[in-house]
């Protein structure tokens, strides 16, 4: 019997960390794209930020205070960052949006991963996953 790859280029995977960074929540799709990084994946969601990989967290803090910002001018648009990751094949797109609380103690970051197979920008543009990330506004935002 012939397994099915764990990865096709449409699985996207999701994780929802708290303010602390902390993995929350992570669908299988994630878990997938997660053990890439290596071997202890069977242990997320239950490991700490300092055993995340360092691109996941980072990322991660960076939306926060990106929110923490908006928080603070009042400013509500939705927003959403982008950073490409090239510390695993295939690369990935980090997709990170703030989700506030009604008093803003416990506000959360949903990322989601999703697997460039064939990014021809990609190997021209490897730096981008040490550059400050972009804020793109929601697409919501655009169209209207």
């Amino acid at each position: 019997m012939r397994q099915a790859p764990l990865l096709s280029s449409s699985d996207s995977g999701m994780i929802v960390l708290s303010s602390s960074a902390r993995i929350l929540h992570m669908n299988g799709p994630a878990r997938a794209l997660m053990a890439l990084f290596g071997t202890s994946h069977e242990h997320w969601p239950q490991m700490a930020p300092e055993s995340t990989p360092s691109i996941i967290t980072e990322f991660c803090l960076d939306v926060l205070a990106q929110l923490r910002r908006r928080i603070e001018a009042q400013d509500w648009t939705q927003f959403e960052m982008r950073r490409i990751c090239h510390m695993v094949t295939p690369s990935l797109l980090l997709t990170g949006f703030g989700v506030p609380s009604a008093s803003n103690s416990e506000i959360r970051v949903v990322l989601t991963l999703t697997p460039l197979f064939s990014a021809p920008y990609a190997a021209a543009n490897a730096r981008l996953s040490h550059l400050p990330t972009d804020v793109y506004p929601s697409a919501s935002d655009v169209m209207s």
